[in-house]
């Protein structure tokens, strides 16, 4: 069995990833994968005579500061499993998270993609949406969706 978990570091997430795990046969194949934002070009949003809003400098320190972000969530979700990951993967886009986790998947063919929910008030939920409701739409393979409350996974 191959199985996805997607992370972004927080502690739904890990608490996710360490609940799945728990309950996953031992052979099953484990990739970690996190989404970034991809990197900014500066010449995209200049205009007229005020030029871009970065600086290429700025767009590259913006680039490898998302990269390390990303790094980080690996690294704490692949601690708290405290077990063997097959494949890591840091996903730059410019598409939201859900649909660039569609398309990882679409990819990959996992048996099963596993997130962590720590849902948004209610406003929220209605002006943006979760990630978790989309990709119960859109999800190409089955979802398991680990709730996360108060401080620690349960």
């Amino acid at each position: 069995m191959k199985v996805m978990i997607a992370t972004d570091g927080s502690d739904a997430a890990v608490g996710a990833a360490r609940r799945a795990t728990a309950l996953l046969h031992p052979d099953a194949r484990i990739e970690l994968v996190t989404v970034i934002d991809s990197r900014h070009d500066p010449a995209e949003d200049a205009g007229g005579f005020e030029g871009p809003v970065l600086t290429e400098e700025e767009a590259d320190e913006d680039w490898r500061d998302a990269m390390e972000a990303g790094r980080q969530a690996i690294a704490r979700t692949e601690q708290a499993i405290n077990g063997p990951i097959d494949d890591e993967r840091i996903v730059p886009t410019s598409a939201s998270v859900a649909d660039a986790l569609v398309q990882v998947v679409e990819a990959e063919r996992p048996d099963l993609l596993v997130l962590g929910s720590d849902q948004p008030g209610w406003f929220d939920r209605l002006l943006h949406g979760s990630i978790e409701d989309q990709l119960l739409h859109k999800a190409p393979c089955p979802l398991l969706i680990v709730s996360h409350q108060g401080g620690g996974a349960r």
